[in-house]
Order: C-alpha cells, then sequence, then structure tokens
C-alpha cells in the first residue's frame, strides 16, 4: 500500500509482466485517494499506476473520510478527492491517453439524518457536480476480534426505518447507493433489495469475504456459505457487485506477509471459484472490477491486478468483458 509513503516500489519490481488486452477500456469504480493519519495517496501515486499499461479510462473515488479526513468531514473529502482529480489531470496534460482520476465520486453521509438533502447538496458542489452515490457501510459484527466499518455502523442499520427513508430519497436524486457487510449478513442487503426495488444498490468487495478474527483460516469452512448468500442477492435485479477487495488484509489470504507480491496468474488460479460464482449468479451487467487501491496494493501491483482480472474472464465473449471492465460502471454511476 503506498499508506505512510513507505515506497513498496521495490517490493513489487519484483514481478514484471506484460500488460493483457492493453487496448481495452477500463473505468475503475473503486479506488481512495488517502491524507492524514500517517497515510497518503495521492495524484501523484495514482497516476503512476493508471500510466502502466492498462486503458484506465476513467476512475470513481470512494468515501473513507472517517479515518483519513479529520477536517471538513464528508464535503472536505470531496473537496479533496476533487483538488487531486484536478492535480492528476494537470500532471496528465499532453499525454495522448488521458485517464479522468475522478470521472465520479461517491461520498459519505447519514441516510439516517433528517437534513440528508442538505447534506447531499453540500456534497455536489464540494465535488464540482461530480458526485454519483453515496456510501454507507454496514460492516458490524458483535466479535471484538473484527473490526466494524470505518463509520461505525450499528448493528440492523440497512432495516433502519429512518435509513431507508434516506435511501428512498437518494434514490429520487438519481444517486446509486453502496454498502459494505461481512458475508453472513449478506441476506440484510437481499432484504433492502426486495423492500426497495427502486434503489440502486452497490455491494462491495465481492460480497465481504474475510479472514480475520473469529474467521481465520476459515475460508474453505464458509465458502459454502458465502456462495448461498451470493445467489441469495443475485436474485434481486437492482442488486450490483464489484469484484475485488480480495487481496486486501483483511480478507485474511495473508499475500501480504510474504516476501514477493502475487503475480497474475497465482491471483486468477487462486480465486477463480469466487469470482466465477459471482459473474455467474449475476451476470456481466451486474458486475464491475474494483481495484480497491491502494488497500489491495499490500499484496498486488495495479497492472498486475488487472492482468489477474483479464485473466479470469479470458473465455468470456467481448460483450462480456465490455461490462465487467467498463460499461456496468458508466450505466450504474451515470459516468459521461
Amino acid at each position: 500500500m503506498a499508506g505512510k509513503r513507505d515506497d513498496r516500489r521495490e517490493w513489487f519490481a519484483q514481478v514484471q509482466e506484460a500488460v493483457i488486452d492493453p487496448d481495452r477500456p477500463i473505468i475503475d469504480p473503486h479506488f481512495h485517494f488517502f491524507t492524514g493519519r500517517g497515510h497518503e495517496f495521492l495524484a501523484e501515486d495514482f497516476l503512476a499506476m493508471v500510466s502502466t499499461g492498462h486503458n484506465i479510462r476513467g476512475a470513481i473515488h470512494m468515501e473513507a473520510n472517517a479515518d483519513f479526513f479529520v477536517q471538513g468531514g464528508a464535503p472536505g473529502e470531496m473537496r479533496f478527492a476533487t483538488e487531486q482529480g484536478a492535480r492528476m489531470r494537470e500532471l496528465q496534460h499532453g499525454r495522448p491517453r488521458l485517464c479522468d482520476p475522478v470521472a465520479g465520486v461517491i461520498g459519505y453521509a447519514d441516510l439516517r439524518k433528517s437534513n440528508l438533502d442538505a447534506e447531499i447538496d453540500a456534497l455536489i458542489e464540494a465535488s464540482g457536480g461530480r458526485l454519483c452515490g453515496i456510501r454507507n457501510s454496514a460492516a458490524w459484527h458483535p466479535d471484538p476480534g473484527l473490526l466494524n466499518g470505518h463509520t461505525n455502523p450499528p448493528e440492523g442499520l440497512l432495516a433502519d426505518n429512518a435509513f431507508r427513508h434516506g435511501l428512498k430519497r437518494l434514490t429520487e436524486r438519481g444517486l446509486a447507493f453502496d454498502t459494505y457487510v461481512y458475508f453472513p449478513r449478506l441476506p440484510e442487503i437481499a432484504d433492502l433489495a426486495q423492500a426497495m426495488p427502486e434503489a440502486t444498490i452497490v455491494c462491495n468487495h465481492m460480497g465481504g469475504v474475510i479472514g480475520v478474527g473469529p474467521y481465520k483460516g476459515c475460508h474453505a469452512e464458509y465458502f459454502g456459505e458465502w456462495k448461498s448468500n451470493i445467489s441469495l442477492l443475485a436474485q434481486y435485479p437492482n442488486l450490483f457487485i464489484k469484484l475485488g477487495g480480495m487481496a486486501m488484509s483483511p480478507a485474511g489470504f495473508g499475500w501480504h506477509k510474504r516476501d514477493r507480491p502475487l503475480d497474475s496468474t497465482e491471483y486468477a488460479t487462486h480465486y477463480a471459484a469466487w469470482f466465477d460464482h459471482v459473474i455467474t449468479q449475476f451476470g456481466p451487467s451486474r458486475c464491475m472490477f474494483e481495484s480497491n487501491f491502494p488497500v489491495d496494493g499490500v499484496a498486488i501491483a495495479y497492472p498486475v491486478l488487472w492482468n489477474g482480472f483479464k485473466r479470469l474472464t479470458a473465455a468470456y465473449t467481448e460483450a462480456e468483458k465490455d461490462a465487467l471492465f467498463h460499461d456496468t460502471a458508466k450505466r450504474v454511476y451515470r459516468l459521461p
């Protein structure tokens, strides 16, 4: 991870790969600019990654404000992300291929608040009109060995009446809703989607695959439960899912502890059963690959990760690949 400016270029340099299918357009619908609390991932850092050969046409900054933006709250984060996006475009001036680093931004607003419209208005203004969604993490677990989501969500957030009223208002304003739960609680997202079919709901990180706390070393034991919960979610056409987050440390596969980062063949081989199940259940038109950088960067380099995704989809049709890498994200977040 580029956090704390620890500069892992030498570590990443151990794995050098030619870019697979370099002309394929990609929208990266989930990355984070970070600053504060000793962590930094700024315009220069992201530009170095998107300039490594893949055709990254646009990216969406995902909120992380509770941990990384102490001053200015959620609007402060939107202003910061927008400024970093402008800086990145400035750094790309004159280059033949331009990545729009903030094609959209997803902010944080507590959907239970009575002044939600005013908060959304503030986010839209702070983002220069690029706000395309709101995320409320619902990652809650009773075991103290497993950290709750970064906004400290309560148990049962997605079923809260005030929350659902806020989601209705969010939907009326044409904004998508992102959320993240740990895999045992995926039925809570299914219940929300069933109750609010008009809402566009995006499940993050493959449905909350975890391998820490009470789930340490238990991937094989709970794989069947995770599969069943993914199949349950897929029944609701207003539900979409992001394919990624599997290399970050809470997923519990331990790659970040190795002396050498993952290569794309290792990644695709190890995770094929997980990705194949999600894509089979949801279909490519409701799936989108995400980098989740720099968080997944603890274990794999940015260009290698996208190579891994391309290996996973080698047998798919061109139309299916278009959906997975670009079109689903563009449609769900209504990007220009």
